[in-house]
């Protein structure tokens, strides 16, 4: 665990980084209308905002020095909590996305005073057994969740929101819920709280000499981590109109802890950069689909090896060593 490096990289804002971000944020919001919404580049970047956002709930807990692998699970169960809402019992997409995120939250508040009190590989042990446990309740409550058959005829986002047809429509929710989560992350990471978060992977003794109550700080980052997996679960499965267990299980988890390393733990952008590498990445090994878990294997072994504060850390030492050479 200790191997995945959590330094902050976080200057204070100047005037270029908020021009910076506005011009990332107006390219993001109006490329489909100029290149004409064309339909895979939508759905791949569709795909790419929702795992950036799971990638970034799963940065939340590896911020604090532990290894959560029931994310996929609490991805997951937001997505059936508000399907089910949704289709089952006729609430409107905004009711049944809040309440899948109170949902998995709960589940958080309830597992967090007992998984939080354990770190390390036990850590990521007991939640590997939360995971598979809600998972295992997807497959075998086959009335509620419709077991290995899925859960199909979810409403779109559309009937409920008042959003373009199409495609176009539901990447301007996701990648608006995106950027919300980015930069109510971004502010959170900047002020003291993020200090404390960094701090208590660093050094949690110094922390408690402080008075903090280290066990309620961890679980308040597990719930929030949480409520945002459920929330972009609930997205995903409005999106995709069908949802099955296997979207959900161990190496959903691992592909967000990939993305992470791959960006950079330290780095909130590096959640989102992980995830706009890895999720085209089955497109162009397409006639290597039998290899794929064991290269992204190679690529974390190597990545920690060689990497170990991801491509933030590249960018971060590129500009000290431009500050020096100034």
């Amino acid at each position: 665990m200790s191997a995945i490096k959590t330094v902050s990289f976080y200057p204070r804002d100047g005037v270029l980084n908020w021009v910076w971000h506005a011009v990332v944020v107006t390219v993001l919001l109006g490329w489909p209308v100029w290149a004409g919404q064309p339909r895979f580049a939508l759905h791949l970047a569709i795909m790419v905002s929702l795992y950036a956002c799971l990638a970034m709930s799963m940065n939340l807990v590896l911020r604090i020095g532990q290894l959560s692998l029931a994310h996929g699970a609490l991805f997951g169960l937001g997505a059936y909590a508000s399907a089910i809402l949704s289709r089952d019992y006729g609430w409107s997409f905004p009711a049944a996305f809040l309440g899948a995120g109170v949902l998995t939250a709960a589940l958080a508040v309830i597992t967090g005073p007992i998984f939080m009190r354990i770190k390390g590989v036990h850590f990521a042990l007991l939640t590997f057994a939360l995971g598979e446990a809600v998972v295992l309740c997807f497959i075998e409550f086959h009335e509620l969740f419709g077991g290995n058959n899925g859960f199909g005829q979810i409403p779109p986002l559309q009937d409920s929101l008042p959003i373009p047809e199409g495609r176009y429509g539901v990447y301007l929710m996701v990648v608006s819920f995106a950027l919300l989560v980015y930069f109510v992350l971004r502010a959170l990471y900047r002020r003291e709280w993020g200090m404390v978060a960094d701090s208590l992977h660093q050094n949690e003794q110094l922390v408690r000499s402080g008075g903090l109550n280290v066990l309620r700080f961890r679980v308040s980052v597990f719930v929030l981590s949480a409520l945002i997996a459920g929330w972009t679960g609930s997205l995903y499965a409005h999106y995709q109109g069908y949802i099955s267990p296997d979207s959900f299980g161990f190496w959903t988890a691992v592909n967000a802890v990939i993305m992470n390393v791959l960006g950079g733990v330290g780095a909130l952008a590096g959640a989102v950069i992980g995830a706009a590498i890895l999720i085209p990445l089955p497109e162009l090994l397409r006639d290597l689909q039998q290899y794929q878990r064991l290269i992204y294997g190679l690529t974390l072994i190597l990545l920690l090896l060689f990497m170990p504060q991801g491509l933030a850390g590249l960018w971060n030492k590129w500009r000290g060593a431009r500050k020096e050479a100034a």
